[in-house]
């Protein structure tokens, strides 16, 4: 899918043709779509087909007909019938006349763009293309935020659920998460390094606004990094506090099971001897039944209540 956007009163706005100053977005897009931008712009087609590899890894190439910063921006999808958080390489190609965006999937800090949602930032102006892609890294930061804080949720909510009844579903959910935010860490420390590159070069720097944003970009980045790494110890923590109640339940289930042996084994030895074919005390005696089977009763009460005293029978 390829769209061209122009840019009118700080909104983009849809268009049919490759011009001055538009932005070019690419998601998932089709060969015919990259050899129309590429003959368009004159660039290298790896520089458009970077993103479209998902193990690629993030950078910046700078060379004389365009820049290419490659980076990881966070998405949803879904696994195991859940929806499950992941990261997508996103592009961004600046040429003298167009700014190019290319990626496998819609990615939320590209349509957010596209919607006009834009509060926490100026208006958007594909002209001063340096501070565009800053817009875009901006917003690639708070969505890494969000979907962080959307993890804390639903693991807030699955400790909850620990609280009335510990699940083995429980267990697997906190592990998907973990690995979800393995992913975060990942490219959340790549991207960083590449904003520590962009921020030394003159180009993104060039004025006092361009400054300001770039430490907006650096410092939401690096909260995103610190949450993800304090989320991820937390998340761990609950794991093991699961795995721990697991172990404890069956343990003790196990030792329940146990002392009912126990208490079972006692009128199970004492029939064994009466059922025997050999002559034993009061044998004849026509109350022997009772007499055993109210002694049996009464062992077994007091084999309870030491059992109770010791914690062994719940």
């Amino acid at each position: 899918m390829m769209d061209i956007y122009e840019m009118k009163d700080g909104k983009p706005c849809k268009t049919d043709v490759i011009k001055e100053d538009v932005w070019i977005n690419l998601v998932n897009p089709t060969t015919e779509e990259i050899d129309t931008v590429q003959q368009a712009l004159q660039i290298d087609r790896e520089a458009l087909t970077a993103a479209l590899d998902d193990e690629e890894g993030s950078r910046t190439e700078v060379s004389q007909k365009y820049t290419l910063i490659l980076i990881d921006a966070p998405t949803r999808e879904w696994r195991n019938n859940r929806e499950e958080f992941t990261t997508y390489p996103l592009s961004i190609t600046i040429t003298d006349t167009a700014v190019v965006t290319v990626s496998l999937q819609e990615l939320f800090a590209i349509t957010n763009i596209t919607a006009g949602k834009n509060k926490n930032i100026n208006a958007v102006n594909v002209a001063n293309r340096s501070r565009f892609v800053l817009q875009i890294l901006f917003r690639v930061a708070v969505n890494y935020q969000a979907d962080l804080k959307y993890i804390e949720v639903k693991r807030m909510a699955i400790e909850e659920s620990i609280r009335k009844a510990t699940r083995r579903d429980d267990l697997f959910e906190l592990h998907e998460l973990e690995s979800n935010l393995v992913y975060f860490k990942t490219s959340l420390s790549v991207n960083a390094s590449v904003i520590d590159r962009l921020s030394k070069l003159s180009r993104f720097v060039s004025s006092t606004e361009d400054r300001d944003l770039m430490d907006d970009v650096i410092i939401e980045t690096n909260q995103a990094l610190e949450m993800t790494m304090t989320y991820s110890q937390i998340i761990k923590g609950t794991r093991q506090l699961v795995e721990a109640d697991l172990n404890n339940s069956l343990s003790t289930i196990m030792k329940f099971l146990t002392s009912i042996t126990l208490i079972i084994a006692i009128p199970t030895l004492v029939a064994s001897f009466y059922g025997m074919n050999v002559s034993l005390p009061g044998a004849d005696y026509p109350y022997t039944y009772l007499i055993l089977t109210g002694l049996m009763v009464a062992i077994c009460i007091v084999a309870i209540w030491r059992l109770q005293k010791r914690g062994m029978w719940r």
